[in-house]
């Protein structure tokens, strides 16, 4: 079981909220924070669901129940619990009240049992009336909250379209609904750029080439870059972008002009050049780690800056391999990264080569996502 995470209330009366949470917004907090402010000995809140239900395949279970803990961590008044209806063997509902009832005494036991105290009276804090109604047949108390008057909010309508509900949701839930759109290519596209741009357009955080950096402070150039320094890459990018898409700057855009796979396209591109330091050697210890970084890493969009032929001096850095047959070369490996990683149907070319157009067809498709919850291209 994941009931792991107890902190033992105590108090004449203690609230008890369930929900499947998915994700845990504001409608849920009305109904704990009301749960643990009319009770003195604080609130139960029951992590809920089944394998493969509605938080499935980005929130399942076990996840919503730890973000769901590390929302309420610091809060002395609120203990959260976890129950799977999958592992309890109870039926979905409406059914399976009698197995799921039980376990949730179970856990209620647990988490108010305090030597010398007297077990507390259990006040359900509901927002549904089918669930008030189910829960006083069995005998129980229940407080039902119009939530509809006050904040009439529901996950549906977050799943449906999570930007424009954005304040709705409690952070670390946030981290799931962000839209991450990677705008990638060869050097020399104007990438950097565009995505400054839209970051810009859209008060949405947005990440650089954290290479660049590295190179920079190091006084680095590309053929002298080993294993080490690609791997140091690797890290870099990956904190540096996880990072912008966990903070508080993040109202469910995010651009980023690189991520692992523009990295490991490099690093297998140097490998085959003799003339640079990076062995092929190096470049199977950088490819196990990129795909480590891949795997915890999502995109729900990639635009594909194709190389056009016209060179784009961004002042930042000389990139040696800038001619239009290298510039191809790499980008065949980095389109065989993007199929051999499953995102190939989450990518659209943009090869027109103009920085206007590229910008236009990425801010509609932005703006098609706040408007409506999805986009078409």
């Amino acid at each position: 079981m994941l009931n792991t995470y107890q902190k033992p209330l105590a108090g004449k009366r203690v609230g008890l909220v369930f929900g499947a949470f998915a994700p845990l917004h504001s409608g849920h907090l009305d109904l704990i924070y009301r749960a643990k402010k009319e009770c003195d000995g604080g609130a139960v809140v029951i992590s809920c669901g089944y394998d493969g239900d509605k938080g499935e395949p980005s929130m399942p279970h076990r996840r919503r129940y730890r973000y769901v803990r590390e929302f309420f961590a610091d809060d002395e008044l609120v203990a959260v619990y976890s129950v799977n209806d999958t592992e309890i063997g109870a039926a979905p509902y409406p059914n399976g009240w009698e197995v799921w009832l039980k376990e949730v005494n179970r856990i209620w036991n647990m988490a108010t049992s305090k030597s010398g105290d007297s077990a507390p009276e259990k006040i359900w804090f509901v927002g549904e009336p089918e669930y008030a109604e189910t829960l006083r047949g069995y005998g129980e108390t229940v407080v039902l909250v119009d939530r509809e008057a006050t904040n009439p909010i529901h996950a549906t309508m977050i799943r449906q379209n999570p930007i424009r509900h954005w304040d709705k949701i409690t952070f670390p839930f946030r981290r799931v609904f962000s839209t991450n759109i990677l705008i990638c290519g060869t050097a020399s596209e104007g990438k950097t750029t565009l995505t400054k741009d839209l970051g810009k357009y859209f008060n949405a955080p947005y990440s650089h080439e954290w290479a660049r950096d590295y190179m920079e402070e190091s006084c680095v150039a590309d053929w002298e870059l080993d294993g080490a320094d690609y791997l140091a890459f690797l890290e870099g990018q990956y904190n540096l972008n996880r990072s912008l898409i966990n903070s508080q700057a993040n109202h469910g855009l995010f651009f980023s002009d690189t991520d692992t796979m523009v990295t490991q396209m490099y690093a297998k591109y140097y490998a085959q050049d003799p003339s640079c330091k990076l062995t092929e050697e190096d470049y199977q210890k950088i490819a196990v780690t990129a795909k480590a970084y891949i795997e915890k890493s999502r995109w729900d969009k990639v635009f594909l800056l194709a190389p056009n032929g016209v060179f784009v001096d961004d002042h930042t850095r000389f990139m040696a391999h800038s001619g239009m047959k290298e510039r191809m070369e790499l980008f065949d490996i980095l389109c065989g990264l993007l199929q051999e990683n499953g995102l190939w149907d989450k990518v659209t070319v943009l090869d027109g080569g103009a920085y206007y157009q590229n910008f236009l067809t990425i801010k509609n498709y932005a703006n098609q996502l706040i408007e409506n919850g999805k986009a078409e291209l």
